[in-house]
């Protein structure tokens, strides 16, 4: 053992390992001690911005989720009606009515029921009646899934300035602290100041994954809003066929 680690030293010296004059050592930077020796405002400016960015993790789980069953179920549903070809098929299946086109099936398919119910002939204007019936409940379930949007927003556009505030508010404690010890090195400066810039840091940590976010989300709902509508336009051609064929 001794002759390896005499071996070890004739080959790695010392004074080669050390660092040399002029040199600027690595320094390790370490975030919680920094948090935890920060003014309480800073403090608590941090952790709005972490539970912010908590937020915005959580929205994307659920949106995401959501979402790709609304796909799955919407697809499954087309493929029924297409099938059916008619108004007035009974459309049968699993979770049928969990998808938002299939609610706004179904309030097509009332008013049509309701009106040949009602009247011997159907009406001139049963067309856009039941288009008029569609396009609320699409209204309806678009602001359902548009929920927590919103957040995303309100936290992308505000996180950096949050975190700009306790920087600004972490300096000027620094600087109180400063004249009230009359020291003006840089060792009594450097910390203070670090420990405020960690705010706006956190604060982009926030705000780019939100905004991310939000443009993701944007994309897959305006996605789903061009379904719906097409949907519109194959409601009204059936009943268009519908009424053709009744004369």
């Amino acid at each position: 053992m001794r002759a390896i680690t005499t071996g070890l030293t004739a080959l790695f010296p010392a004074t080669a390992l050390a660092a040399e004059p002029g040199t600027i050592a690595p320094v390790h930077i370490d975030v919680l001690a920094m948090a935890r020796s920060a003014d309480p405002v800073v403090q608590a400016v941090m952790g709005f911005l972490l539970l912010c960015s908590l937020a915005s993790w959580a929205i994307l789980v659920e949106k995401s989720l959501t979402l790709a069953r609304i796909h799955r179920l919407t697809r499954a549903f087309l493929a029924r009606v297409r099938a059916g070809g008619s108004i007035t098929a009974k459309i049968e299946g699993e979770d049928v009515n969990a998808a938002p086109i299939a609610r706004m099936w179904c309030a097509a398919k009332a008013e049509w029921q309701q009106n040949r119910i009602t009247a011997p002939r159907p009406p001139a204007n049963l067309a856009q009646r039941m288009s008029l019936a569609a396009n609320i409940v699409q209204e309806e379930e678009m602001a359902q899934l548009s929920r927590y949007m919103g957040i995303l927003a309100t936290i992308g556009s505000t996180a950096p300035f949050i975190g700009l505030f306790g920087t600004v508010w972490g300096i000027l404690t620094s600087f109180v602290g400063i004249a009230a010890s009359h020291a003006s090195n840089l060792s009594t400066v450097a910390p203070g100041i670090a420990e405020a810039l960690l705010a706006t840091a956190i604060g982009l940590f926030a705000a780019i994954p939100a905004v991310m976010i939000y443009n993701k989300f944007a994309r897959d709902l305006s996605r789903v809003t061009g379904t719906l509508d097409n949907f519109q336009a194959e409601i009204a051609r059936l009943v268009a066929r519908e009424l053709d064929m009744a004369g």
